[in-house]
């Protein structure tokens, strides 16, 4: 009995799938509304949890087409907006039912108990509505360090200047680009305990949809804070890693960059290959320590700028 989860942004759905599974279900994902029509007319899922806001194929146009070839699948729209039951493109899709985003475990497993009888245990972490960042929520939805620190160093590696060219396109009056990032980070936000960045996006994209933007200034100053704070705890949770493996020589360190480079690079551990011979001859210790750390913080940016300098 699987379950198909859609979401366009890639960190979203990887927290949402593993929420998913930790209710004990099966999951597939498709990270387009055309991809969960084509999965949906391969298998079939017990139910499909779908996203609403995606480009080119929005999750009540999936949805249609879905139930044209599975008219009895449950289908759950998933939106950071309010859905009312009565509206009509909700009505068209033939959705179920709906859930807020970022999903909270009550919320999800309210729903889900109403198609299946399961046994939640209860396992909550004591919440702020006000915190930059709370690891032990999310730790308790991940529950694997290695998986938080994947996640981070996405984030912290994707969305770096997602403040700065927010402000670029609102001070250039380009509200629909400022709002399409807004949307994005008022997701991920929420789906990673960052509590005062999600609030603060979510106030500034209300704003804008009045165009105004007085809370463009505490945007920016929590952005900062926030990514300040998930930076300090990459590099405590990656220092604890490289405690935990123990690298120690070459074969180790490549072996393993190249085994995160598949997550993440393929051209990282492809420059890496073609110099290995270089870095053997002529690195020295110092130098060797600071890739290693590099490596073991997935921090490929930091790699890739200072590939000439670890050998020079």
């Amino acid at each position: 009995m699987e379950f198909l989860l859609t979401d366009d942004n890639e960190i979203t759905l990887e927290i949402e799938k593993l929420m998913l599974e930790s209710c004990g279900l099966a999951v597939v994902t498709a990270q387009s509304g055309a991809e969960a029509v084509r999965l949906a007319s391969e298998k079939q899922f017990f139910m499909i949890f779908m996203d609403i806001h995606m480009p080119e194929m929005d999750g009540f146009r999936a949805s249609e087409l879905i139930r044209e070839k599975c008219p009895n699948v449950p289908v759950i729209a998933l939106s950071a907006d309010e859905i009312a039951s009565d509206a009509p493109e909700y009505i068209k899709s033939g959705m179920s039912g709906s859930l807020l985003k970022p999903l909270q475990m009550d919320d999800l497993k309210e729903l889900l108990n109403r198609f299946l009888v399961l046994d939640f245990t209860d396992e909550s972490v004591e919440s702020s509505d006000d915190s930059l960042f709370c690891y032990e929520e999310l730790f308790a939805v991940m529950k694997d360090k290695k998986a938080v620190l994947r996640l981070l160093t996405q984030f912290l590696s994707v969305h770096s200047r997602d403040c700065e060219m927010l402000n670029a396109h609102i001070i250039n009056g380009e509200v629909i680009s400022a709002r399409e990032i807004l949307h994005n980070v008022i997701g991920i936000s929420g789906n990673m305990f960052c509590k005062r960045l999600y609030h603060v996006s979510g106030r500034l994209s209300d704003e804008l949809k009045r165009g105004v933007s007085d809370s463009l200034v505490s945007f920016t100053e929590v952005w900062n804070d926030t990514f300040k704070a998930l930076s300090e705890c990459r590099k405590k949770l990656s220092e604890e890693e490289e405690e935990h493996t123990g690298l120690a020589d070459w074969k180790s360190l490549r072996d393993n960059f190249n085994s995160l480079c598949e997550d993440f690079d393929v051209s990282a551990a492809e420059l890496f290959a073609e110099n290995i011979e270089v870095f053997e001859e002529n690195m020295t210790p110092v130098k060797f320590e600071q890739l290693k750390n590099a490596v073991s913080g997935y921090d490929f940016p930091w790699i890739t700028d200072n590939m000439e300098a670890l050998y020079v």
